[in-house]
């Protein structure tokens, strides 16, 4: 069983991480994203170029260079990456190998575009002019000189799917976990839509964690960590068409589960009962030794930290209604720290 931890960015997925270390039947990884499926150039578009919409030859060919770029970047040595950066690139190689129908030698289109003028000017001409009127008049044959490259070939291949969960697998045994029995990762599937690369693993399932909105944005707003900057902070109304379009057409998928955030902490017995239901999970011998309610409740409410923000708060509960969490339900909740992010200053009474 492969369990993805997912969520939309900064809306509290590590609480399943850290509540699945709590249960010893459970391999967890969460030193770093498993994002291959879905990155850009990954796996999901992979499989949209070969398997789905694909032009010509032209679309396969690039399709696969790019994806094999992604999987270089594991080489670089600051990276945080689930194996060996030589080793995964190595398998990804073999798993394109596989998949590949032929290669040949040739030139497509694209090769002359792109976007840079002297560049393609020089293509062109080597293309249109200096190739076929004066290096083939010479030698009387056809000849693949720059910017003829080697190409790949692959539309539809049969074993696509058999392929690329093989793949996955043997970047998980990589890693030395041991697949049979239960792993969480952080993030191999997208919040928004995981099932879309859920059919890249074996035996897949996607816990997906989202947060209050108005959390969200003054977390995002106040944080101190210098990374978050995949979403908009500064504008409000730019926050809630992010925030809305992020979440539609999320179908109901009895391999997904959805929770929010605010559940697993003012509604802890009955939010670890659907995971365990959902994962079938063994015994909970480590109750709240890693995630601990009482200190992930300080993330919340954070209006009271911040009244100065109260009129972006009522645009956000006022267009974004159907995802706000009750707080209303917990007014006399006590906070005894800061956010996890460290923004926080003196607690303002509502």
């Amino acid at each position: 069983m492969i369990i993805g931890s997912c969520g939309y960015g900064a809306t509290g997925s590590s609480v399943i991480t850290d509540l699945l270390r709590e249960y010893d039947d459970m391999q967890v990884y969460d030193n770093f994203e498993f994002w291959i499926a879905y990155a850009i150039d990954g796996l999901e578009d992979l499989e949209y170029h070969l398997m789905k919409q694909y032009a010509r030859g032209e679309s396969c060919d690039k399709a696969i260079k790019r994806f094999l770029r992604l999987a270089r970047f594991y080489k670089l040595p600051f990276v945080n990456k689930p194996c060996n950066g030589k080793r995964f690139y190595k398998i990804s190689k073999e798993f394109i190998e596989k998949i590949t129908q032929f290669k040949f030698k040739g030139l497509y289109t694209v090769d002359v575009c792109s976007g840079y003028f002297v560049k393609d000017f020089f293509a062109f001409a080597s293309k249109k002019i200096f190739m076929p009127k004066f290096v083939e008049k010479i030698v009387k044959k056809r000849v693949y000189l720059w910017p003829c490259k080697e190409k790949y070939f692959s539309i539809e291949p049969d074993n696509f799917y058999t392929a690329v969960k093989e793949y996955t697998s043997d970047i998980i045994r990589e890693m030395g976990a041991d697949l049979s029995k239960p792993i969480c990762f952080d993030q191999p599937f997208s919040g928004n839509t995981p099932e879309n690369s859920m059919k890249f693993f074996e035996d897949p399932y996607a816990i997906v964690i989202d947060r209050d909105p108005r959390d969200l944005y003054l977390s995002g707003k106040y944080t101190k960590l210098p990374d978050i900057k995949f979403y908009p902070i500064d504008d409000v109304d730019k926050f809630i068409i992010y925030y809305k379009n992020l979440r539609k057409k999320q179908p109901e998928n009895e391999r997904i589960l959805r929770l929010r955030f605010e559940d697993l902490i003012y509604n802890y017995e009955e939010s670890i009962s659907k995971i365990e239901k959902f994962l079938k999970l063994g015994e909970h011998k480590r109750k709240k030794e890693i995630f601990d309610p009482s200190k992930s409740i300080n993330n919340t409410q954070l209006i009271r930290l911040h009244p100065e923000d109260a009129e972006d708060i009522k645009k956000i509960e006022k267009e974004l209604k159907e995802f706000l969490f009750p707080f209303e339900n917990y007014s006399n909740t006590e906070f005894n720290g800061k956010p996890f992010d460290g923004a926080a200053r003196k607690q303002v009474s509502q």
